[in-house]
């Protein structure tokens, strides 16, 4: 048997989790985020405070080494070499209006440095939530612990049926 590609496993999983998931009344109901709270910083090595710690952003090497709390969020800028954005350990995150607000931040952040890398709030909200999902069913924990927003993904997560299934 042909070894199936990445994207359509993940495919086959959310078909399933669709069927298994459609008698459920709440599916499909949009969750009402708060307003983000954050505020962006200047002279510190943080590039913005929320309510639960600071965010760091930076490439590998500075958020490798920058000194932080537990509680901080880290986020790895690869934007120019892999047109990406990662979370590192995202899957600890699972307050949603957190995590709007630092998906909030990284829209800021591209604003004032700006690249090629362009991904919505609400695809990248998605695939959040849809890695947060897999990492608690123990399914490819290693690449489900760190979130990362790379552009080619950008269409998967506005799909109309993984939307009504992770939002």
């Amino acid at each position: 048997m042909k070894k199936l590609n990445k994207k359509f496993k993940y495919s086959l999983v959310i078909g399933a989790s669709c069927v298994l998931l459609t008698p459920i009344p709440f599916l499909g109901k949009e969750y009402e985020y708060k307003e983000p709270e954050y505020i962006l910083l200047e002279d510190d090595p943080a590039y913005a405070v929320i309510p639960t710690g600071k965010v760091y952003i930076g490439d590998e090497n500075y958020i490798n080494n920058v000194v932080h709390n537990d509680n901080d969020i880290l986020i790895i800028d690869e934007r120019v070499d892999n047109n990406n954005m990662k979370i590192v350990s995202s899957h600890q995150i699972d307050d949603k209006d957190i995590q709007n607000t630092i998906l909030y931040i990284i829209d800021e952040y591209e604003k004032e440095y700006p690249t090629a890398w362009d991904r919505s709030i609400e695809s990248m909200r998605i695939e959040w939530h849809a890695h947060n999902f897999f990492y608690k069913l123990n399914f490819k924990k290693t690449n489900t612990a760190d979130v990362d927003f790379e552009t080619s993904e950008e269409n998967f997560y506005n799909n109309e049926i993984v939307k009504r299934v992770f939002k």
